[in-house]
């Protein structure tokens, strides 16, 4: 191989490696806290609109929701805005062509002493320029030991 043969694969070894070190792009947290804002706020047809068409939202305890329809029933069923809810200790990833985020959340309940706290996670993608819900599960944390509910004594067998 001649020395400019050398120098070309040098330099594109150089050029791909920067490229592969580039810290991707900051994922877009006005759109997820706008999720938060309408969720506050009761707006159940904006929270849809922020699921992509084939959007899976699968919460506790619950079948699946698929698509914004569903997801729109869901969130209508659910009552959102009777619930105040925060997200804090968010970690945001670029997957491919997807945003990863997990956090925790904290909800609020009407008439409920201690907020309800839990952990999140969700699959954004991008369409038509929009960042969207394609993925979303979360779950409730255990009550804490002397709070949960007492379990009924099993008889065994004689």
């Amino acid at each position: 191989m001649s020395g400019r043969q050398w120098l070309v694969l040098a330099a594109l070894a150089a050029i791909s490696g920067c490229e592969r070190g580039a810290a991707p792009a900051e994922f877009p947290h006005a759109v997820a806290d706008a999720w938060v804002g309408s969720f506050n706020g009761g707006d159940v047809a904006g929270l849809a609109l922020m699921y992509s068409e084939d959007a899976k939202l699968m919460p506790p305890d619950e079948p699946v929701a698929s698509g914004p329809a569903a997801i729109e029933a869901f969130w209508r069923d659910f009552n959102a805005g009777q619930v105040r809810i925060e997200v804090s200790e968010v970690d945001a990833r670029k997957l491919g062509e997807y945003w990863f985020r997990e956090g925790i959340y904290k909800a609020q309940f009407a008439g409920e002493g201690d907020p309800r706290v839990g952990k999140f996670i969700e699959l954004w993608k991008s369409e038509d320029n929009n960042w969207l819900l394609y993925r979303q599960i979360w779950n409730r944390n255990a009550p804490p030991p002397d709070q949960q509910p007492a379990t009924a004594a099993v008889d065994e067998p004689a």
